[in-house]
């Protein structure tokens, strides 16, 4: 019997998980148990041959052939004094004898990393006498100073420190656990701390005889090696346009998917948190939207693995990765550093690169983290009082209208049925109207929302031999939704394994399995749809849960065919009887094996694995009526599953050149093949014999199916890297992509791209210019491409070219006949949609690099964009997938990155600064507009010369104050004194359909962020500040529970509503009108609203514990800390959030439903190092 496939790749996997964690527990034995091994680079024999050369050259010499780092003090060693040292063939400590003992210099080994010293007893004067010219005085010593330099980012001592007396040629270097001792003249005296990549700190002795200090991490330094498309590259030689983000700087965050940590921390990077429900990923938009159908996400790779975004709850990307197992993001925004990706770096890259282990010693990490989250904004709603008196006008001024003669005293018996002309006027207990005094009151939003729990707990191990090292984590996460019965618990491992098995191969391995199970809360959309949110705005306040029974769930339609209300659904009943369960495992691995062919050539090769696995149960109990309105009660349920199997493979060859120091070239081919394969099945059923029996055996079956797609991807690609004296700088790189998604003529697509840079500050001219320590100048041109196509609903669509068979069903005599037919046209033309972009960038340091600013302006024209249009009837179908089409997004990014104040109080301030113009420049051969709809008709529009999905309804110009007002104004037939007054757009005197147009996007005039951060002696304090100015939100769920017909609760906007024309509230809310008149409830400028937000995002205190109260307890560090994230929204926005868009498409972007809440989350926590 075969075994189903599913299982036996299950098996597989566990299999290869055990094999791994063998071999992982193997090595970190070898790791812990030797921590001798850096010795056999000592036993390593070389040859040196330098007659009267600096030792700084004969060290670099020695670093070069033995592959390790020296770490020292200039002012201590004076490096450019010059030696003779001729070995040949001798151990590498033999040679370090030779060269260091005639200076009076000691060394210490410590991983890959050998650490100068002073020989015990000998002065300062006396090491810098020994074989130099150069001569010091010795300087009397008054006192002694000792401490300990640690990292202000993980606590860890940092080694090879340089500690100099400011003014002196005196000084000393941390040990390799980042302690030292100083003899300095007196108090008055200044150190001088400084390490390459971090800030340098200068710190008064005063009367102190130990003076610890805390280092903080210089992101902007110019060594810094950022990962690019299939390697990395220093900084300084960047000439595209990249982001980058240490996650060392989110630590403290409460976030449970590192894109949330990405908002507001990168220019050109629009991250948006659309929803607060747990496990949800915020959408990720890189310089603007270029794609009507193909999506407008960036690629996701992680480790060099490119990952898929599928299935039911999108696992693909970085939404299950744990935050804490990342060490860096990067993110290519221009075409120089995307083409390398391209048919898939049309919308930007983002790479992620998790954290290794690292030679040295081990070390263990404990993270934790606990707090409360509460939802951040309540709405303004009428109490059951102000209720009672709107509707109870509603009813009344549409009886008056409609019916001559009546009166507002007329009993509802009087009142005809169906018109919606009667209220509630005792015929239920406790329900009158007409004495609103006496009504009950409940707030749904309080019984819908909790204060929720959150709790993080991660151990993680590191270390390693100079030939292997490791890192391995384990976290558990436990977060509960601010709305019952909504949460997620999730359980991931990340083990990453190098070994240099010989001098020239190196393998690796690494493998994450996550297991997760989600519970969603149905919270979005309209109350008709069982949406939680609208529900809970939109129920009668007076209505219990309960009904008299105590058991029975209340919901509005127990009164609702009465007086013609809607029959809103109990939003509790929704939370409590409606249940949707998610079990999602994710297993994601990948292996690599580096060969140094020649010392110019490597070989690396990589194959990785992503699995996801979802299982999803829905059910709704019987307590609740089947068409969610309306009895009869009878429970339903649903399951149904889903796998996605990604795997990928890449082969690059390395090439390096230097000549001298004026040339420096890198050369890269490769060739990758990629595959996907999707599946899913489903199966429905009512009718169960109870509500705690949920399988769906065990129901009616009513209905079922199953689907299944697969695309794949064969590339190959190359680049070239050149600089001339570190000065002029070239890029150029190419790739040649074939795709399964496209019709045999043109399955191909080539993508190039070119970059220049300019350091000017290394022309002999600048160095009279000291205040600049760095100025760039760069600029781009490339072609990037994007396949990922979507259908209308949102769902990937994997065969665009391809003429799809669909199920139809035929009659042969009384026999109903399965059958296929066409359902989609083929078109073998169909290719990639391209995206042009240009780019010219500026890098500016000053002071140091004290003030560092980054400004880019770029252009990105995306042409043949992927369009479903008509065609002829006669080809049998409606419509079909066509390459037509042209959008354009150009901008400007500005990124300044400071240091405020060094010493014992140091500040440091991070800002960017976003511009993007988006605007649709073709649109097929006839230009006619793209009109999309949200559930409600038309409400968005695409047309040339505005931006994707702009909103398209009436322009609300006041309301009708009285008869005057209404007589002298067109208007709708049926309007009267009190209603909308619409804008006359096309001034042919009436109003109707052909009067609707632009009313506003969802496109923001520019994005910012700034991040302050504080410390002093321990302690310190960090300010992530986030916001957007400009574009609009069409706030749909007014449109529901603000109708002014008196049916559902409403804003208490409401009370400024028109009454008559001696009270005509605000000029923008008509009357309450139970028969709407005059088409008051159109999409158009009255639900539009302000997107601008100011937020501070996070707010987070710490403290580093002293080493010298922890050395009793064998702790290393100790951090406590408390945050708040999310602390304060400033933002003239009436509904939740003003990030929200409940419609992800391209062209209904902005449309809000009701969508989830974000919490406010404070919590404490501490890391704890061993």
């Amino acid at each position: 019997m075969k075994k189903p496939p599913l299982l036996e790749l299950v098996r597989t996997a566990m299999r290869l998980t055990l094999m791994q964690l063998v071999l992982l527990g193997l090595f970190m034995g070898v790791a812990l148990g030797h921590d001798g091994k850096a010795q056999e680079l000592l036993t390593r024999r070389i040859s040196v041959r330098m007659d009267n050369q600096p030792v700084r050259t004969i060290l670099n010499d020695i670093e070069q052939k033995v592959k390790v780092r020296f770490v020292f003090s200039s002012t201590l060693i004076q490096p450019d004094r010059k030696v003779t040292l001729r070995m040949e063939d001798q151990p590498l400590a033999d040679v370090l004898d030779q060269l260091l003992k005639p200076l009076r210099l000691n060394y210490e080994l410590t991983g890959k990393v050998i650490i100068l010293n002073r020989q015990p007893g000998t002065s300062q004067n006396e090491t810098e006498s020994a074989d130099t010219e150069t001569r010091y005085a010795a300087v009397p010593t008054d006192q002694t100073v000792s401490g300990r330099v640690t990292d202000g980012s993980t606590g860890n001592g940092l080694p090879g420190v340089s500690i100099v007396v400011k003014g002196t040629g005196r000084g000393t270097t941390t040990d390799s656990e980042g302690s030292y001792r100083l003899s300095v003249p007196d108090g008055n005296a200044t150190l001088i701390f400084s390490f390459i990549g971090y800030l340098t700190q200068e710190v008064t002795v005063g009367n102190r005889g130990t003076v610890d200090v805390t280092l903080a991490v210089d992101d902007k330094t110019l060594s810094e090696v950022v990962v690019v498309g299939y390697g990395t590259q220093n900084r300084r030689e960047l000439t595209g346009a990249i982001a980058s983000l240490e996650t060392r700087t989110l630590k403290d965050q409460p976030i449970t998917n590192v894109v949330e940590g990405l908002t507001g921390r990168m220019p050109g990077v629009l991250v948006q948190q659309n929803t607060g429900a747990p496990g949800n990923s915020p959408s990720i938009k890189v310089r603007g939207l270029g794609s009507i159908s193909a999506g407008n996400g960036p690629l996701v790779v992680i480790d060099g693995q490119p990952v898929n975004s599928g299935g039911l709850t999108n696992a693909g990307g970085l939404n299950q990765l744990n935050p804490n197992d990342i060490e860096k993001i990067d993110v290519l925004k221009d075409a120089s550093a995307t083409a390398i990706f391209g048919s898939r770096g049309a919308n930007g890259v983002v790479l992620v690169t998790t954290k290794r282990g690292k030679s040295g010693q081990s070390r263990i990490n404990v993270d934790y983290y606990t707090g409360v989250q509460q939802v951040s904004k309540k709405m303004d709603l009428l109490n059951s009082q102000q209720f009672a008196e709107y509707a109870k006008e509603a009813a009344n001024n549409a009886y008056l209208e409609r019916v001559p003669g009546s009166s507002i005293n007329d009993p509802n018996a009087q009142r005809a049925s169906g018109q919606r002309y009667r209220y509630p006027r005792g015929e239920f207990p406790g329900i009158n109207f007409d004495d609103p005094a006496n009504l009950a009151y409940y707030d749904y939003q309080d019984l819908i929302f909790q204060q929720a729990p959150i709790s993080s707990y991660q151990v993680s191990a590191a270390g390693g031999t100079d030939r292997v090292q490791f890192y391995v984590s384990g976290n558990y996460l436990k977060q509960d939704g601010i709305i019952k019965q909504s949460g997620i618990d999730r359980y991931s491992v990340r083990s990453n394994l190098d070994a240099q098995l010989s001098s020239k191969l190196k393998v690796g391995v690494s493998f994450t399995p996550v297991y997760t199970t989600e519970r969603r809360a149905n919270s979005d959309g309209h109350w008709a749809s069982n949406g939680v949110i609208n529900a809970a705005l939109s129920i009668m306040p007076f209505l219990p849960v309960y009904q008299a029974d105590g058991m029975t769930y209340n919901s509005q339609a127990s009164i609702a065919s009465l007086y013609d209300y809607p029959g809103i659904t109990n939003p509790v009943a929704n939370i409590t009887e409606i249940s949707n369960r998610f079990n999602t495992l994710r297993l994601l691995g990948n292996a690599y094996a580096e060969l140094a062919i020649w010392k110019t050539l490597r070989y690396r090769g990589t194959i990785g694995g992503d699995l996801n696995y979802v299982r999803q149960n829905q059910f709704q109990t019987s307590a609740l009526p089947l068409n969610q309105l309306l009895p009869p009660n009878l429970n339903t349920g649903a399951a149904i599953s889903s796998q996605n199997i990604n795997w990928v493979t890449n082969h690059t060859l390395n090439y390096t050149w230097d000549r001298g120091t004026d040339h420096h070239l890198e050369a890269l081919v490769g060739l990758e093949a990629q595959r996907n394969d999707y599946q899913e099945n489903r199966v429905t059923a009512n009718n169960f014999p109870n509500d705690n029996i949920r399988t769906v055996n065990a129901g009616v079956i009513t209905g079922g199916g199953s689907f299944q797609d697969q695309w794949s991807l064969a590339s190959y690609f190359a680049r070239v890297n050149y600089a001339f004296k570190d000065r002029y700088l070239f890029n150029a790189s190419i790739r040649r992509d074939g795709s399964s998604r496209f019709g045999q003529n043109r399955r191909y697509g080539t993508f190039p791209s070119a970059s220049v840079g300019w350091r000017v500050t290394e022309e002999s001219f600048m160095k009279t210019i000291p205040v600049i320590s760095e100025l760039k100048l760069r600029a781009s041109y490339g072609l990037s491409g994007n396949n990922a196509f979507q259908n209308s609903d949102g769902t990937t669509n994997n065969y665009p070219a391809i003429g799809v068979l669909g199920k139809e069903n035929y009659v042969f005599g009384n026999t109903l006949v399965n059958g296929l037919a066409a359902s989609t046209i083929s078109n073998s033309n169909l290719t990639w949609e391209k995206s042009r972009q240009t780019d010219i960038g500026l890098d500016l340091g000053l002071l140091q690099n004290r003030i560092f600013l980054t400004v880019d302006y770029y252009n990105r024209i995306t042409t043949d964009l992927l369009l479903s249009v008509q065609v002829p009837t006669l080809t049998g179908f409606s419509s079909a997938v066509r390459n037509i089409g042209k959008v354009e997004n150009k901008g400007m990014e500005f990124a300044v990155s400071t240091r405020n104040l060094t010493g014992a109080f140091t500040w440091t301030t991070d800002l960017n600064l976003s511009f993007n113009r988006n605007k649709v420049l073709a649109l097929g051969p006839t230009g006619d507009p793209i009109r999309s709809g949200t559930g409600v008709g038309e409400t968005n529009i695409t047309v040339i010369g505005e931006p994707l999905g702009s909103f398209y309804g009436y322009r609300q110009i006041g309301v009708f104050r009285d008869q005057t007002d209404l007589d002298s104004y067109p208007h709708f037939a049926d309007s009267r004194p009190g209603d909308v007054k619409f804008e006359d757009v096309n001034k042919d005197g009436r109003i109707n359909a052909d009067d609707r147009t632009l009313i506003g996007n969802n496109q923001p005039n520019f994005v910012y962020g700034i991040t302050n951060s504080f410390s002093f002696k321990g302690f310190d304090l960090n300010v992530v500040i986030q916001g957007v100015q400009g574009g609009q939100i069409l706030n749909l769920s007014r449109r529901f529970f603000e109708n002014l017909e008196g049916n559902a609760n409403a804003l208490t906007t409401v009370l400024d509503r028109w009454r008559s024309p001696q009270e005509p509230g605000n000029g923008v809310t008509p009357r309450a009108n139970s028969r709407s008149t005059g088409n008051n409830n159109q999409v158009s400028t009255r639900w539009v609203e302000s997107a601008s937000y100011f937020r501070i995002r996070n707010i987070t205190l710490g403290y580093n514990v002293p080493r010298t109260l922890l050395q009793r307890i064998k702790v290393q560090s100790l951090r406590v800390y408390a945050g708040v994230q999310n602390a304060l929204t400033i933002s003239d926005y009436l509904g939740y959030n003003p990030e929200v868009s409940g419609y992800e498409g391209p062209l209904t972007g902005g449309v809000d439903y009701g969508s989830y809440p974000l919490a406010r989350t404070m919590t404490v926590g501490l890391n704890l190092g061993f």
